[in-house]
């Protein structure tokens, strides 16, 4: 599973643009950062659809994602990424097909699915995420 603790730094880098002088600017509010930042400092587990408005099948998965936002509420956070709009956060977690959903848990990819699945394997890897332990606390140094 993929580990996405450390991409931040990276992460804004690659967010981040170049201004006339070559010094990096901030990105926009609405950032890849921002969602980043979202998904690695959340407490519960985050299930991430990656769509597009051109995308026939995203609509199709559009429902059932609403649908399990209900039934999950307040236990899984939900974040939609237009990869139109977000590019590096897609290049990052490898996207190369829409719609591509990943279930993230302790900063870890702990599921990925690509292309419409049944509401049933969307339940099913939720349950195993939320099952799964918290992380164990950091050492305490001497």
């Amino acid at each position: 599973m993929k580990n996405i603790l450390i991409p931040v730094f990276t992460l804004f880098m690659l967010c981040t643009t170049l201004n006339s002088s070559g010094q990096p600017m901030k990105a926009p509010e609405d950032s890849s950062q921002l969602i980043a930042d979202r998904i690695v400092q959340s407490e519960l587990p985050v299930l991430v659809d990656f769509w597009a408005v051109w995308c026939g099948p995203c609509k199709m998965l559009n429902p059932i994602i609403e649908d399990l936002e209900k039934t999950y509420r307040k236990r899984v956070l939900f974040v939609k990424v237009n990869v139109d709009i977000h590019r590096a956060l897609s290049a990052y977690f490898g996207v190369q097909s829409i719609p591509s959903v990943f279930v993230i848990k302790n900063k870890n990819v702990v599921a990925a699915m690509r292309g419409v699945q049944p509401k049933e394997r969307y339940i099913e890897e939720l349950d195993k995420a939320l099952a799964l332990p918290p992380p164990d606390p950091p050492e305490a140094s001497q």
